[in-house]
């Protein structure tokens, strides 16, 4: 089931897996970011928020004993008491990618449709928001394109308020005439391309602007068109805001040159039907490429 209550949402999902992946698709395409309730269960939610702040602590101690950041940790927009936490396929990261894209997940039929089963996987992170954390700039992720060349997931590891920052979206703006009004100037200019944006946004655009805020439970997710418009908002909570996220990209759009905000190891290594076999595989105990890449991963 998804709900809006002015955030984007997927509508009502009540049939089967593949019947709701179809229509959570449709969303994606008309809206660029949809919401979808309880795709991670409270157990593996908690263990995998636990993990996250083990990770982060041994991250943290690694690089300040001289380890590269960019091995452990990804480039950000606005940096400042934000960590974008690259982790590894230990066993709390794996339990949920399994939850979230294995049988009877809504993700992985619409992702199917919406970048093909031959979409390359290009993020495994967490994203932490601490207290204090400034508003980001609006930005798209990637530049426009016609097809669409990534999809995210972003999943709440707590309940998420609005005051600890929750990530702004503004639905619709997937779209070439949205690019245009924001970056006062056609698509494909140097500045969109690199995703800056130097001049003031024009009244007019902010004004019409639909605005939907990622307040979400434990467990659910914010489904996201990465040339969507967005921004993480202020956490001006005494919490931190912890949300997990995967990405997969679309291997026949051309130059497009996204971030990889995942580990070496990890990288051009699978894609969603890959994945999700190997997944499966894990599920059933049986020998697979995830457990295996993860023994050699390690920092």
């Amino acid at each position: 089931r998804a709900r809006g209550a002015g955030k984007a949402s997927a509508g009502s999902l009540a049939g089967g897996a593949e019947s709701d992946g179809a229509k959570l698709a449709n969303e994606m395409r008309r809206e660029g970011v949809a919401r979808v309730d309880s795709v991670l269960s409270p157990a593996v939610a908690l263990a995998l928020q636990a993990h996250v702040d083990l990770a982060r602590g041994l991250a943290e101690a690694a690089i300040a004993a001289g380890a590269p950041p960019g091995d452990l940790v990804a480039d950000l927009v606005l940096n400042s008491q934000r960590c974008d936490l690259l982790l590894g396929l230990e066993p709390p990261v794996l339990t949920a990618l399994a939850e979230l894209l294995g049988d009877g997940s809504v993700l992985a039929p619409a992702l199917a449709r919406l970048v093909g089963p031959r979409a390359v996987l290009q993020e495994i992170a967490c994203l932490v928001s601490d207290p204090g954390s400034a508003q980001q700039p609006l930005h798209p992720d990637t530049p426009f394109s016609e097809t669409p060349p990534l999809f995210a997931c972003f999943v709440a590891l707590q309940d998420v308020d609005a005051q600890m920052g929750p990530t702004l979206y503004l639905p619709g703006t997937h779209t070439a005439a949205a690019h245009a009004a924001f970056y006062g100037q056609a698509v494909g200019n140097s500045a969109e391309r690199h995703g800056l944006r130097q001049a003031p946004i024009a009244e007019a655009f902010l004004q019409t602007a639909r605005v939907a805020y990622g307040t979400l439970a434990m467990g659910d997710c914010a489904l996201y068109d990465q040339t969507v418009l967005h921004c993480g908002s202020a956490n001006r909570s005494d919490r931190p805001r912890r949300q997990f996220y995967f990405s997969f990209r679309n291997p026949d759009v051309a130059n497009i040159r996204p971030r990889s905000s995942m580990r070496l190891a990890y990288q051009n290594q699978f894609t969603l039907a890959e994945l999700r076999a190997e997944l499966a595989l894990l599920v059933r105990g049986k020998k697979n490429k995830l457990e295996a890449l993860a023994a050699v991963d390690f920092f």
